[in-house]
């Protein structure tokens, strides 16, 4: 257990992360708030966040091509300079009481455009920085990283919020997104092959056709595609959830979204101490179904302390299931083709950003907990669907 981070590079890399994650975590929370202020509207919350992962729907492919042509080290770079700038920006823009919703989704489609393009390199860089069957290990602590910067972000937003105020906490965030840019630029990333330089339309074309060819990759990528796009949704519009159908205002929701982090913080713990176990289809399944009838009890809850607890448990089997995800996909992928195959998982990551959208504006209509509730039955019945169709997932 954790023996990756014998790697100083990788060490660097996953300090990295835990203060991205955390500036994240720290906008997001931030941001999710105050957007309900502005607009008093599900939907806006919603459609904020469908705004910042569009762009990385269609870019994701690109970042991923980039990741296998050109330096990773210097793409990461890249992007995270990108969010110190933009999150400066809005911060600024909040505290001279200037900001309005349309600045919120200009920065948004921005940092989206940003990710999109540099998220590929970072987890392709992880197999660059460890030895082979260190993945699964390598994986894992990274979760942990992100996981733990879910617990830290907000917990750093709600004390924030209340002694500095909403543009002091976006400024807050942005210094974090700067210790992250810091700790990049020493790492060492070993040299290693990179995919010739054909068109960048048949270099794509050849990745998706990879994917395609390849059952359990593609089965994993749309697997992780439906818990993002059908469940993962109820983060973005906790704001509404803690305010709406709680009755809790900022340090309620703040609280919220730090039991979001330390369960998954215990999820990733989990996954750590598994390693590489046998059967993580199996793994990848019970973790999944887990989630679905957890998530469908917190959709119904009406008392705050079960919600917390609810939410630990949800994250805590989803920060499995997400390591479980990247390490399949990761392990059954040979190196030329990882950016291209990790830039379309990825997309995965920003699915929630669109199921956000939809379910903003079904709490709109139906509440929370029918939007909720029948988003985690679609995903439990592909998931099922899966489990039939698809045994080599079983047998992983």
């Amino acid at each position: 257990m954790f023996r990756s981070l014998r790697h100083r590079s990788y060490r660097l890399l996953m300090g990295s992360s835990l203060t991205t994650s955390s500036a994240f975590w720290i906008l997001t929370t931030a941001q999710g708030w105050l957007v309900l202020e502005l607009t008093d509207s599900a939907f806006w919350v919603g459609t904020i966040a469908f705004i910042l992962g569009l762009p990385a729907l269609f870019l994701c492919p690109f970042g991923g091509l980039y990741a296998d042509r050109f330096d990773r080290r210097k793409l990461l770079i890249l992007g995270q300079g990108a969010s110190v700038i933009l999150t400066l920006l809005l911060a600024t823009l909040v505290s001279t009481g200037v900001a309005q919703i349309w600045h919120i989704a200009a920065i948004s489609v921005l940092l989206g455009i940003a990710w999109g393009l540099t998220d590929p390199s970072y987890v392709a860089i992880i197999s660059n920085l460890v030895m082979p069957d260190e993945l699964m290990d390598a994986i894992a602590v990274d979760s942990l990283c992100w996981q733990l910067g879910r617990f830290i972000g907000p917990a750093i937003a709600g004390v924030l919020l209340g002694l500095v105020g909403m543009g002091g906490t976006f400024y807050g965030g942005a210094m974090s997104f700067v210790l992250g840019f810091v700790l990049l630029l020493p790492m060492v990333v070993p040299a290693r092959a990179t995919t010739r330089q054909a068109s960048a339309g048949k270099t794509l074309q050849e990745g998706l056709k990879y994917v395609r060819s390849n059952t359990v990759a593609l089965t994993i990528i749309l697997m992780a595609a439906s818990v993002s796009l059908f469940a993962l949704p109820y983060v973005w519009l906790m704001p509404v959830f803690a305010r709406d159908v709680l009755g809790v205002g900022e340090l309620g929701y703040s609280q919220l979204m730090m039991a979001t982090g330390a369960g998954g913080f215990g999820g990733a713990i989990a996954a750590a101490k598994l390693g590489d176990i046998r059967r993580k289809g199996w793994l990848l399944i019970g973790s999944a179904l887990t989630f679905m009838a957890s998530l469908l009890l917190f959709a119904v809850s009406p008392v705050f302390s079960l919600s917390l607890v609810l939410a630990v448990i949800i994250s805590g089997v989803n920060g499995v299931f997400q390591a479980v995800t990247t390490a399949l996909v990761l392990s059954v992928v040979p190196d030329h083709f990882r950016g291209r195959v990790m830039g379309l998982f990825i997309i995965t990551w920003y699915l929630p950003s669109v199921g956000s959208f939809v379910l903003g504006a079904a709490i709109d209509r139906i509440g929370f907990p029918g939007a909720v509730v029948t988003g985690a039955l679609i995903c439990t019945a592909i998931i099922f669907g899966v489990i039939l169709r698809v045994p080599a997932l079983r047998r992983l």
